[in-house]
């Protein structure tokens, strides 16, 4: 009675946080962001008592538990996940991996895949991890988060790449600690004064022509936010010219995107500066791969 689910990783380019509401489902952020082609796979079987292993590594993972809990009062599950980017590093990881193992949870016990979502986003909210990853892994592609929540309270528009569209990623640094800066007053004041604008210029270029509109906001929103850090931006500087690049939000993890030749120049320059991670957008965003037979 295995169920597979798999939720790609998640880049927020540009976020304004909105956690003003009572309900954690009508929290959230206003922002943009893209989903890519790696990410978290889950298998999840029922249990008698839930246990949760990353890597074949058993894990607290205290996140994916609430979800969980939330998902099916009074049921357990053995949760294994495999996870194909860094934790902590703005890729959505923890929306990723709780999000599939809730959606793997659900189709063992026969709930809907919203259910997922919702336990998901709650359990983000409630923890400070996260204020729309879970939500942009859901839609996939990339998107913009124009009312912040967890649908039907929240709503996102779609918008798809180019084909073809690639990104490299470079680690540069430690993980940052996402609720310390998602939960301070001064931080929160300052993603709403650079971020609700940006959605807003966004919205109106229209859906078509949105996607070179969400890379551009995202890079001078990052640049622009005060997180990034000074080696950070001088190997942005450093990158051959006509490269959209900014800062994943939140991690020390640098992000460019352009055409083909010229994001296969800027490779040897990123390696010489920390790890290295290439990947496409993902368009079909979370889904369960293998139901219980």
């Amino acid at each position: 009675m295995t169920a597979h689910a798999f939720a790609p990783g998640h880049v927020s380019g540009l976020f304004a946080v909105h956690d003003e509401a009572a309900a954690l489902l009508h929290r959230g952020s206003r922002g943009a962001g893209w989903s890519v082609d790696l990410g978290a796979t889950a298998s999840v079987d029922a249990a008698d008592t839930t246990r949760i292993a990353i890597d074949g590594v058993a894990v607290d993972a205290p996140v994916t538990h609430d979800a969980l809990r939330r998902l099916a009062p009074g049921k357990a599950f053995d949760v294994r996940l495999q996870l194909g980017l860094p934790v902590g590093q703005g890729f959505g990881m923890s929306a990723a991996g709780t999000l599939a193992a809730c959606m793997a949870a659900a189709s063992v016990v026969g709930l809907d895949p919203e259910d997922a979502l919702a336990a998901t986003h709650a359990a983000e909210v409630a923890s400070g991890t996260g204020l729309g990853d879970a939500v942009g892994s859901w839609f996939g592609s990339g998107e913009v988060r124009m009312r912040p929540g967890c649908p039907p309270h929240g709503w996102a528009l779609r918008i798809d790449p180019p084909a073809g569209t690639k990104f490299l990623f470079c680690v540069v640094g430690a993980a940052l600690a996402t609720p310390t800066i998602i939960r301070d007053a001064a931080w929160k004041a300052r993603t709403r004064e650079l971020a609700d604008p940006a959605v807003d210029r966004i919205l109106a270029v229209g859906r078509l022509m949105g996607w070179d509109a969400v890379v551009r906001e995202s890079a001078a929103f990052s640049k622009a936010l005060g997180l990034m850090p000074d080696a950070m931006r001088s190997l942005g500087e450093a990158l051959p010219a006509g490269l959209h690049w900014g800062q994943s939000m939140l991690g020390n993890t640098l992000w460019a995107t352009g055409p083909a030749a010229t994001l296969e120049a800027a490779r040897p320059v990123l390696e010489r500066a920390g790890r290295v991670i290439a990947c496409g957008v993902d368009a079909s965003g979370a889904r369960v791969v293998r139901a219980p037979r």
